[in-house]
């Protein structure tokens, strides 16, 4: 990292960079499935949902009502889903497969990274300002709860709330203004090249790429860490 200035505030994504699936997306789905008589293939399902979220719009619903942005949020997610489920095999109950999928994955889905909690700990110590930059719908206070992270935030700002999807300038700005900070005072932190490096690069803000399997060594123009306990040893030669 090149910062001159002394970083105040570290940004994080959600999803894939403090928690994860813990069964893996395919098997949830199945799983669930199979209480409605059902048992797609788990890689189908995968295959099938990376198709169908990559082409659906932007998760953002700024500007309407809490009861509004909460319906919004799960006609988005049911579309999606019934794409997946068009394309590996339709159930007979879809509806009821899918208001309880949604209700799972506002709970039970998800799991810590082993190191978050010690990470989280560390940068509260030491005084640092945190918050969530996410594409994220509002179960992810749910999430975050359920996790027992959420008081470790000053501030969420997730593309359902803002209006604004990374890599959208806009959403890192918000995040910026609600922690008082300046682009060159903060770094965030994601496992998408497009969505949290370019985003955060475009305001000025220090990026490092989360690449747990290392799928990205060849690239020289990225920092990069392959877990979240590397950030504390960044950040120290970045203040010192």
């Amino acid at each position: 990292m090149t910062n001159n200035n002394q970083i105040k505030a570290v940004f994080f994504d959600a999803a894939d960079t403090l928690f994860f699936i813990k069964d893996g997306l395919g098997t949830t789905y199945s799983r669930v499935a199979s209480n409605y008589g059902a048992s797609p293939d788990p890689q189908k399902l995968k295959s099938s949902f990376s198709k169908a979220f990559s082409s659906a719009p932007p998760l953002t619903f700024g500007g309407v009502s809490p009861h509004h942005r909460r319906i919004s949020e799960k006609n988005w997610w049911y579309r999606v889903v019934k794409n997946v489920f068009e394309d590996v095999g339709m159930l007979d109950n879809f509806d009821s497969y899918f208001d309880e999928l949604f209700e799972v994955f506002r709970t039970e889905a998800w799991e810590l990274f082993p190191e978050t909690m010690d990470v989280l700990n560390t940068l509260r110590k030491s005084g640092y300002k945190l918050g969530i930059i996410s594409n994220f719908d509002t179960r992810v206070y749910d999430v975050c709860e359920k996790l027992a992270i959420y008081g470790y935030f000053g501030s969420f700002v997730i593309s359902s709330e803002a209006g604004y999807a990374k890599p959208s300038p806009e959403i890192f700005s918000m995040a910026l203004r609600k922690q008082g900070v300046n682009p060159s005072e903060s770094i965030h932190i994601g496992d998408s090249i497009e969505h949290d490096i370019k985003g955060a690069r475009t305001l000025g803000i220090e990026a490092v790429l989360l690449d747990r399997e290392k799928r990205y060594d060849h690239r020289q123009d990225i920092t990069k860490i392959n877990n979240l306990k590397k950030l504390i040893t960044l950040l120290e030669k970045d203040n010192s």
